[in-house]
């Protein structure tokens, strides 16, 4: 199982390479069941870390640095009130309200996408870095929040992709200190080669994602960001429920 997550992060790294998330929407429920909440998303967290490291270089002159500003830095500070109250909620019921709400929020971001103007003002990007930030610490996926930005704010799609990266290595990391220092949540004892597999397949990863880039048009992107997000909403529920089971 723990091979097949490792396997799994290549296919969304290249995912995240074209789109600018997936990785841990993707991978973080499989990891819960394989290793439990806590060592399940310190893995996947740590690893969509690296992925987003690996990928800034080539993305770096389509960042958009203000919103990185404005949703990361709020994401960021979010994580730790959250981690605080994740350590006094079952984690079931943490999973069950993080999907429940994003599934009504992008369905509501959707719905009204063709009959408004777009939505880029600061209180939108501070809502959107606050619920990254605690969907990430809480159940390891933040990318539903920036999906419903990006639908409403009708974000290009390379600023998008590539101004989530830099928020992801902040993200991220917050999460890992945040998880550990309030949660108690620590890493998996992986074997140094696990390790190298799994870095291997992340730079696999994302050149294959590279390669794909141009092939794509940006309305068929956006629509598989959406898909992304509306399944790791759903996985995220299931895994809620199951763990209630």
């Amino acid at each position: 199982m723990l091979i097949g997550i490792l396997l799994l992060s290549f296919v969304a790294t290249a995912l995240q390479r074209i789109t600018g998330l997936g990785f841990a929407m993707l991978t973080a429920p499989f990891a819960v069941v394989a290793l439990g909440t806590h060592e399940g998303i310190m893995l996947i967290t740590a690893l969509a870390v690296i992925a987003s490291l690996f990928m800034l270089p080539g993305m770096w002159r389509d960042i958009n640095w203000s919103r990185v500003a404005w949703i990361g830095i709020p994401a960021t500070l979010s994580i730790v009130p959250a981690a605080w109250l994740g350590a006094h909620i079952d984690g079931a019921i943490i999973y069950l309200l993080v999907g429940v709400l994003v599934i009504i929020g992008l369905s509501a971001a959707l719905f009204i996408q063709g009959s408004s103007e777009p939505v880029t003002h600061r209180g939108a990007q501070l809502l959107t870095g606050i619920g990254a930030g605690a969907g990430s610490v809480l159940a390891g996926i933040g990318g539903p929040a920036m999906t419903i930005f990006g639908v409403l704010s009708r974000w290009p799609v390379a600023s998008f992709a590539a101004s989530l990266q830099p928020m992801w290595v902040m993200i991220a990391s917050a999460t890992l200190a945040g998880r550990s220092w309030f949660m108690g949540s620590t890493l998996p004892e992986l074997t140094w080669w696990m390790w190298l597999f799994a870095i291997v397949g992340i730079a696999v990863g994302m050149w294959a994602g590279q390669r794909a880039l141009g092939k794509v048009k940006d309305r068929v992107v956006f629509g598989i960001v959406i898909v992304l997000a509306m399944i790791g909403a759903v996985l995220s529920v299931v895994t809620g429920i199951s763990q209630l089971v």
